[in-house]
């Protein structure tokens, strides 16, 4: 049964790439107590290891380095922002995002992400050295919705991380947004999930004609 497990894990994730046990169970006919036993032999033997509680990787020695890695950002993109086939759960909001859309040239320490999984309204988890914010969405995101709802978290907090004016940043979220497809009845209630300071930005940047 271990030796099967093993086979699954590395034909479904690899070397290197983030596992998560509640993830296997629809790859395998086994109790939840058979599952938490083989994947407990596996890391005690070292063929997987241990990043948290529910999540592992399968090391892979670096020829030049001989150390073991997972890539932490992968692990926590897969964790909480696109698992393996399956819909978006979550996106990077904040500083963060803004100097992805080239609002801003600051970056934060602590990347913040909203996402599905959060539970709580707010919470931080730590991957190694690496400190991650989670933070519960208004409403639940998916393939749809997500670069939409990016955007109307950044234009509630706009003043505090954007270094650009609107006219400027107003052309990079539309670019941004190009191909959204959100209806406008989706809109309207999705706006009304945000505070008033929102529908402002969005309507002083021309924003909510251009979506609708």
């Amino acid at each position: 049964m271990m030796n099967r497990l093993y086979k699954v894990i590395l034909e479904e994730y690899g070397y290197d790439e983030p596992v998560f046990t509640k993830d296997l169970k629809k790859h395998l006919d086994m109790s939840a107590e058979a599952l938490r036993q083989n994947v407990k032999r596996l890391s005690d033997n070292g063929n997987i290891i241990k990043v948290k509680n529910g999540m592992y990787y399968v090391p892979r020695a670096n020829s030049v380095l001989n150390k073991r890695r997972v890539n932490i950002d992968k692990l926590i993109r897969r964790r909480y922002i696109k698992p393996i086939d399956k819909n978006v759960i979550g996106y990077i909001t904040g500083t963060n995002f803004a100097n992805q859309l080239g609002l801003t040239s600051q970056t934060a320490s602590v990347t913040t992400i909203v996402t599905n999984e959060a539970g709580r309204p707010e919470r931080e988890v730590t991957f190694g050295n690496k400190v991650v914010r989670l933070k519960k969405p208004r409403v639940r995101i998916n393939d749809q919705n997500y670069k939409l709802l990016q955007v109307l978290d950044l234009l509630s907090d706009y003043d505090r991380v954007s270094e650009i004016p609107f006219e400027k940043g107003s052309r990079l979220i539309k670019k941004y947004l190009q191909d959204s497809d959100i209806t406008i009845s989706e809109l309207n209630q999705y706006i009304k999930k945000y505070p008033r300071k929102t529908l402002e930005n969005l309507l002083e940047m021309g924003l909510y004609n251009e979506l609708a």
